[in-house]
């Protein structure tokens, strides 16, 4: 069951100046909490933090899904211009929670680290072979 609401998501995206005129209660539902509904569930409900800090958790990360959803009209923007329109987007589509300010927020309040951590880049090492070439 979701912790936050549309409401409450569709204030957090109007403090980061995000236009919600034209954004649904459906869109914010299915594009926002629902995810984040889910992660939370996942990965953070058994971590010992607080309702409320997970509540909060919850109501970022689904804005951060909606800005961070590939739908051009629903992500957040660094820049705009006009005269045949260019705009440019926070962060790439699939680029983690780090893309968006609503992203960089659920980080900061998850005391766990598991959102941290799950955004961090796998490493890898590649070892070159030792045997000769022929």
């Amino acid at each position: 069951m979701a912790r936050t609401t549309p409401d409450a998501v569709r204030a957090e995206l109007e403090r980061t100046d995000f236009p919600t005129a034209d954004l649904s209660t459906e869109q914010i539902q299915t594009v926002g909490i629902d995810p984040a509904t889910l992660d939370v569930d996942e990965l953070l409900a058994n971590t010992g933090q607080s309702d409320d800090r997970l509540k909060l958790v919850e109501r970022y990360l689904a804005g951060h899904n909606i800005l961070s959803s590939g739908i051009d009209d629903l992500r957040q923007t660094t820049s705009e211009r006009t005269d045949r329109e260019q705009k440019s987007y926070a962060g790439e589509f699939g680029e983690g929670l780090r893309s968006t300010t609503l992203g960089q927020k659920a980080i900061r309040a998850d005391r766990s680290g598991k959102l941290a951590d799950m955004d961090k880049p796998v490493a890898t090492i590649d070892v070159p072979s030792t045997k000769g070439g022929r």
